[in-house]
């Protein structure tokens, strides 16, 4: 199947760029003729001169905000915990270095086309020239660690670039006659998130530089001449061109201390040119296309369309917000989804940050950093039932480094065991909150959250030895928190306090916005879910002790689920009433998706009814918070408005290039629309949701498959247990399912398009069949 984005113009901005990566490693490539400007990243490249000392918050404030909270003086308690209880904020994740080129002998051009083929990971650009046809390929090798671009020609002799290197951070780059570009420099020591009004935002301290950097670039020319003139790389009648470029900085852990020293970054890199050196450049290519390919090809998503559309993606999308049909243009936009996955997170990366590799500014929203009160989270909904399981150890590591670091933070700042963090982490893990409002800074539920979702790599990969190993003792230090963070009420019940639902607030008792009480619906989902799998965790490796039974008498004290008067999921411990109608979080839906407490009628009616409630008081659309609500109606079985959120967010929340955007809020200064990765990762995971959900043991088939899908294949859905689905349907109704997985088990199949059910007893290895109106002996 032909998986190709492309368009018949260049690219004028970065949210009409085509990304690069290979998780560390990141580029911007607009195709833009005859110059272009590539923007380079590097997932550890931050401002900051490494972790700071968290200040200490006495007991007797939190006690303090406890008393208040507990008297009902909620405002009181959120203006105290303003003044007394907040931290510092986050540094900035920046651009390494850009690239530059230009095409000198390049005046007139015709039959342009410029793309990225999702099957190799390889953009391209093809354009005529004076009876010559050129072509630039790149792509970023994770098994050789560098980005390349290819400029080649069907005549001899007819390229002539200038390339120069150079950063929006302080630098210095060195030229030579062999074809290397050598660039680098220091970090600012600080920056201040772009929402924080101030004279200087960008601060470098000589005293107290930050990490080291290099990026270092080394040209080929086949039949060219090269020299070098002032700031540049000039080459001249060339038959192909190959740019390969390296990237390294000081950076050696959250807890170690940095390099500050550039030379040692730029011998970093250039160590590595004179390995690829060795390498043919068809081996370097094919190795990443080998290695690209088992990750990408291990799962497909296919609609049957009777008129296939091979346009431009700027004018598939104008037709598409127009009302024309393009089912193709959302299984390319689901591929392109799982491509980005794997572009901005492998093996020794980051985690995907907010802009998941790609950001263009030293100041850049938000500060590019980990938002963990959905954003990262919804990040890596996607990893397991698309298959993408190679793509989740950045997210293991990254907790690993928090259930360190937060352990500091629930010490100094909460006066518990275990570790905690809040909703803004940074390259150094700050787990302390922020400053600025308590309503999104104060929530020490974002370690739980993180803590719960980690085990999915268990339940879908069966990988008992990362269980053991990594992700229980996570998951133990989170619940060790919790069990101190809960704290009796005057009903007797246990309860967290303070208290904020992720940056929602409500109208207190004398008309005034408030975001502060206890107990919000969220906090107790998400600690619940996190009780229940590390309970099942502690099954599966044979261990009870005096912790599990601190679990068991903790959840009967919690507080219930509440439906307030309206009929809708409440979600304050109180029936407050709403400041904001159209509020752009689901949080009180956490039970819904992706936790698993919300399962009664009375529970899923009252879903139900806020998500209408929410949507029709929408004041703008924002990318992730419609991919919230195609995971949402995909849980609820309803196929009709998980499409509509699909097609919404690709009408109204994507750019050209298919970024997800993020419009400003209108809540503060410094807003500017921006890209932002999770809507992109949280649509892929509402969309499989709609072809597959399981459980433990049970795997259900097309819950949610809308009419406008009525045809189409999956192939390589990852199910819990490890067991890998395609499934094939027509006319609505699922025609064939295969199952297969590495171990033996019993699992319940449930075919909802025709209310089928099958015990199916998986062998090792071993493939299964079921097909619609065949059946089994007892099955039903």
């Amino acid at each position: 199947m032909d998986r190709k984005i492309w368009y018949s113009s260049a690219s004028n901005t970065f949210q009409d760029a085509l990304p690069l990566g290979n998780g560390s490693m990141g580029a911007i490539f607009h195709g833009t003729l005859p110059n272009e400007d590539i923007t380079l990243n590097y997932d550890t490249f931050w401002s900051g001169t490494g972790r700071r000392t968290e200040k200490e918050i006495p007991k007797e404030c939190l006690e303090h905000a406890r008393q208040l909270i507990f008297e009902e003086e909620f405002f009181e308690a959120q203006n105290y915990i303003e003044r007394h209880m907040l931290g510092q904020y986050n540094e900035s994740y920046m651009p390494i270095g850009e690239l530059h080129y230009k095409f000198t002998n390049l005046v007139h051009w015709n039959n342009y086309k410029r793309g990225i083929d999702l099957n190799t990971g390889i953009a391209f650009v093809e354009f005529e020239a004076e009876h010559t046809k050129y072509t630039i390929e790149s792509f970023a090798s994770f098994p050789d660690q560098t980005i390349v671009f290819l400029f080649s020609c069907d005549k001899k002799k007819k390229l002539d670039l200038e390339i120069s290197l150079d950063a929006k951070v302080k630098y210095g780059t060195i030229y030579e006659k062999s074809g290397m570009m050598k660039m680098g420099g220091n970090a600012p020591s600080k920056v201040w998130p772009n929402y924080i009004p101030c004279d200087q935002p960008i601060i470098y301290e000589e005293h107290q530089p930050g990490m080291a950097f290099g990026c270092c670039c080394k040209i080929n020319a086949k039949d060219g001449e090269l020299q070098v003139k002032s700031d540049k790389l000039i080459v001249e009648h060339a038959s192909e061109i190959t740019i390969f470029i390296t990237m390294d900085d000081g950076y050696k852990g959250f807890d170690k201390p940095f390099e500050k020293n550039k030379e040692v970054c730029i011998q970093n890199c250039v160590s590595q040119l004179e390995r690829l050196n060795e390498k043919q450049l068809q081996n370097i290519q094919q190795d990443h296309i080998k290695d690209y390919q088992s990750i990408f090809h291990k799962m497909s998503f296919e609609l049957e369309e009777h008129n296939p559309i091979d346009k431009p993606m700027d004018l598939r999308l104008e037709d598409f917000r127009k009302g024309k049909e393009d089912l193709q243009l959302e299984t390319l936009f689901f591929d392109y989804d799982r491509y980005l996955m794997i572009a901005s997170s492998r093996k020794g990366s980051q985690p995907a940050n907010l802009q998941g590799i790609w950001n263009g500014s030293v100041r850049p929203v938000w500060s590019s950093n980990w938002t963990t009160n959905i954003n990262t989270e919804m990040n890596y909904w996607l990893t397991c039932p698309c298959n993408l399981t190679q793509c989740y150890e950045p997210f293991i590591s990254f907790l690993e480094d928090l259930s360190i670091a937060g352990r500091e933070t629930a010490t100094k700042q909460f006066h518990c065991n275990g570790w905690v963090a809040n909703h803004n982490i940074d390259i150094w893990r700050h787990t302390e909150p922020v400053g600025g409002s308590a309503k999104y800074a104060y929530w020490p539920m974002a370690g739980v959250w993180l803590s719960s979702q980690v085990y999915d790599y268990y339940s879908y990969t069966l990988d008992k030895e990362c269980l053991e190993h990594r992700i229980y003792p996570i998951m133990k230090g989170s619940v060790e928190f919790c069990l101190d963070w809960l704290v009796e009420g005057k009903d007797h019940l246990l309860h967290t306090a303070p208290s904020t639902s992720p940056e929602n607030t409500f109208v207190d008792d004398k008309g005034r916005e408030c975001g502060v009480s206890y107990s919000s619906t969220m906090d107790i989902a998400v600690m619940k879910e996190l009780f229940e799998r590390f309970m099942e965790a502690q099954q599966v490796l044979n261990r009870k002790d005096d912790l599990t039974v601190q679990v068991q008498e903790a959840w009967k004290r919690m507080p219930e689920y509440q439906i307030n008067k309206a009929g809708k999921m409440q979600e304050w411990i109180k029936d407050f009433e709403e400041y904001d109608l159209g509020h752009r979080h689901f949080s009180p839906l956490f039970g819904l998706y992706p936790g698993t407490q919300f399962e009664t009628e009375e529970q899923l009616e009252a879903c139900k009814k806020l998500m209408e409630s929410r949507t029709s008081n929408h004041h703008l659309q924002i990318g992730w918070s419609c991919a919230w609500l195609i995971n949402l109606w995909a849980k609820m079985r309803d196929g009709e408005k998980a499409l509509y959120y699909v097609e919404s967010l690709l009408k109204h929340s994507v750019y050209p290039n298919l970024f997800d955007l993020h419009p400003p809020l209108g809540e503060g200064p410094g807003e500017r629309e921006v890209f932002q990765i999770d809507g992109n990762f949280g649509s892929a995971s509402g969309m499989v949701g709609m072809l597959l959900q399981s459980k433990k043991g049970k795997i259900e088939l097309l819950p949610a498959l809308p009419k406008k899908w009525s045809a189409g294949s999956v192939k390589g859905i990852l199910a819990h247990g490890n067991i890998k689905v395609d499934i094939w349907w027509e006319h609505g109704k699922m025609k064939q399912a295969c199952f297969e997985s590495p171990y033996s088990q019993k699992v319940n199949v449930i075919d909802v398009t025709s209310k089928m059910t099958w015990a199916l007893p998986l062998s090792a290895g071993e493939k299964m069949t079921i097909k619609r109106n065949e059946k089994r002996k007892n099955d039903r």
